[in-house]
C-alpha cells in the first residue's frame, strides 16, 4: 500500500508574480476549439511549482504563437515549412514563457503572454527533437536492390 507524508494543501502555490518563468510541458491533448478548431492543449508547470494552461489553436492567425512556442522549447523553426505536431510528443519540453495574472471567477491564476526563445548559444535545459515535416512518404527506388552488399 503506497504512503506518503502529507502536507499544507496551500503549499503548492496557485499563481506566480509576472514574471518571466522556466517552465515544462507536462501533458498536451489534442481536442478542439468552441469554434471547431483543431488545438493542442498544454498542460504547463512553472519552476516555482504552480500549473498553467495554454493552447495552441492550428488557425493562420495564431501560427505564430505554435512557432514561438517550438523556438522557445528548443527547436528550429523553418519559415514555409508544413509541420506536423504530434501532442505527445510536446511533453517533457521546457522553455521560458512570459506569465500575466488575471482574475477568472474571483480566483488569480496565470496567463502565457509570450514564448521566449532562448538566448544565442543556449538551449532550453531538455531540448528536444524536432517536429516532423508533414511529407508523403516517397516511394523507394528498387535500383539499389541488385547491389550486392
Amino acid at each position: 500500500m503506497p504512503t506518503y507524508k502529507a502536507s499544507t494543501p496551500t503549499e503548492r502555490p496557485d499563481h506566480v508574480e509576472p514574471g518571466d518563468y522556466e517552465v515544462e510541458v507536462v501533458d498536451a491533448v489534442e481536442s478542439l476549439s468552441k469554434s471547431g478548431r483543431e488545438m493542442i492543449e498544454l498542460k504547463l508547470k512553472t519552476s516555482a511549482g504552480s500549473y498553467l494552461y495554454d493552447f495552441l489553436v492550428f488557425i493562420p492567425n495564431a501560427y505564430w504563437k505554435i512557432d514561438s512556442f517550438r523556438a522557445a522549447t528548443g527547436e528550429a523553426v523553418t519559415p514555409d515549412e508544413e509541420t506536423e505536431i504530434v501532442a505527445d510528443d510536446l511533453v517533457g519540453r521546457t522553455g521560458t514563457a512570459r506569465l500575466v495574472v488575471e482574475e477568472y471567477n474571483g480566483k488569480k491564476r496565470n496567463k502565457v503572454v509570450a514564448w521566449l526563445s532562448p538566448k544565442p548559444g543556449r538551449m532550453p535545459a531538455k531540448a528536444t527533437p524536432a517536429a516532423k515535416p508533414a511529407t508523403q512518404p516517397q516511394p523507394q527506388s528498387t535500383e539499389d536492390d541488385d547491389i550486392p552488399f
